[in-house]
């Protein structure tokens, strides 16, 4: 097996994530798919670095990871990481991985097997979902991961209003973010292709995904959901009778949704009166309170940041508000690694999503874009810097795959021009 074919057997691999989970961990006691597959990506990585024939240029995106790789490596000397875990430790492997993922993509030439397979699996996998999905509306218990997860703090409870614990539909098992940072993504990249294709799909897969966003019962996922759906505005000209057409589109899919939620017994007003507002006001969330908790502790060492996630008087503090921690993944980061830390962070990110944004608009895929738009999102409402998510990866596979097939286009219609 050549190594461009292992790349392509492994990134389909990552697809099964959700049922390879269920396995290791339920019935094997082991990690989630997530933790191997990093630990797969960094040797790949390195033997596409050490293939023959092979070039990667460092371009600004990869510079900029290497950057911050060093930036956090450079903290663990001071804040006594290194002491704690070792040298092997101190250079994270969710970063580590995150340069390896952009190093395999960009040498990797994706068939059409793979694109086909991995659309086929992407259908399959959201019809599975919102079985799963609905099941757990009567039987929590059904494919449930809390116990995995969090032992002695269980998230779901029998005793628990319905319209206020978490489900995870399949993906509970790869972690309890998997729904929305890889599902919301996944969901994306093929509604992104659907309307690329103008296939008569599209419509049946936005209602059955927009089902497993909604009972999720997680705010910042069924937001995402309509996040996704600004896609179809820019993979169009955008016109006064499009915009009123998509509304109206809009409008049917949900009509549809509320439907077929209110069919399965899912009442949709206590579902916004006991999830939606459940706080009542602005100042009872814990996204207010992660505000509150940053003015109060970034000023102490803005330039740098305090070197770690958490400290105990920061835990003291966000547990009195009501949370576990500064509730919002940017402010967080600064409080952590101040100013300088978080542009290189922040910087990479919005490379990429310039990079991606940029490759849109040539190919007229919005799909992977959007998907990268729902990381960003999620990081307004928690701290999560991995982009270790299978639903991400393949965000950034499919943008290369459009990438090439548009350039491809482009040398055939100059080569055309030419010879007539």
């Amino acid at each position: 097996m050549t190594l461009n074919k292992a790349t392509q057997f492994l990134f389909l691999s990552m697809l099964l994530s959700p049922v390879i989970s269920i396995i290791t961990r339920q019935y094997l006691g082991l990690y989630s798919s997530a933790y191997y597959f990093q630990f797969l990506i960094c040797i790949l990585g390195v033997l596409t670095l050490l293939k023959k024939n092979t070039s990667i240029k460092l371009n600004p995106i990869l510079i900029s990871i290497l950057a911050y790789l060093t930036y956090i490596i450079i903290w663990s000397f001071f804040n006594g990481y290194y002491e704690a875990k070792g040298l092997f430790n101190i250079a994270n492997i969710n970063i580590v991985s995150i340069f390896f993922i952009f190093v395999i993509i960009n040498s990797t030439q994706f068939s059409a097997t793979f694109l086909k397979n991995s659309i086929l699996i992407f259908k399959i996998t959201i019809v599975l979902g919102v079985i799963a999905s609905i099941i757990q509306v009567f039987n929590f218990n059904f494919l449930d991961a809390t116990s995995i997860w969090a032992k002695d703090n269980p998230i779901n409870s029998a005793s628990q209003d319905m319209y206020k614990f978490r489900r995870n539909s399949i993906f509970g098992f790869v972690d309890p973010n998997e729904v929305g940072l890889s599902f919301v993504p996944i969901l994306s990249v093929l509604i992104g292709y659907l309307i690329y294709k103008k296939n008569n799909q599209t419509a049946l897969y936005i209602i059955l995904g927009g089902l497993i966003c909604i009972l999720t019962n997680t705010r910042y996922i069924f937001i995402a959901f309509f996040i996704i759906l600004i896609q179809f505005l820019l993979a169009h000209k955008i016109k006064t009778s499009s915009i009123i057409k998509y509304i109206f589109y809009l409008i049917v899919t949900l009509f549809f949704l509320y439907f077929i939620l209110s069919y399965v017994g899912y009442d949709i007003n206590a579902w916004f009166e006991n999830r939606v507002f459940e706080e009542g006001s602005l100042k009872e969330t814990t996204r207010y309170s992660a505000l509150t908790n940053f003015i109060r502790f970034f000023p102490e060492k803005p330039l740098l940041g305090i070197g770690v996630h958490m400290t105990r008087e920061i835990q003291i503090a966000s547990n009195e508000a009501g949370s576990s921690q500064i509730h919002v993944g940017y402010l967080a980061h600064l409080v952590s690694y101040g100013i300088v830390g978080s542009l290189l962070l922040f910087g990479f990110w919005f490379l990429l999503a310039k990079k991606l944004y940029t490759n849109a608009k040539k190919t007229k895929y919005y799909g992977s874009f959007f998907a990268f738009l729902v990381f960003l999102w999620a990081n307004a409402t928690m701290p999560k810097y991995s982009m270790i998510y299978y639903g991400l990866i393949f965000a950034f596979i499919f943008d290369k795959i459009f990438y090439d097939y548009n350039k491809y286009l482009e040398k055939s219609k100059k080569l055309l021009e030419y010879i007539n």
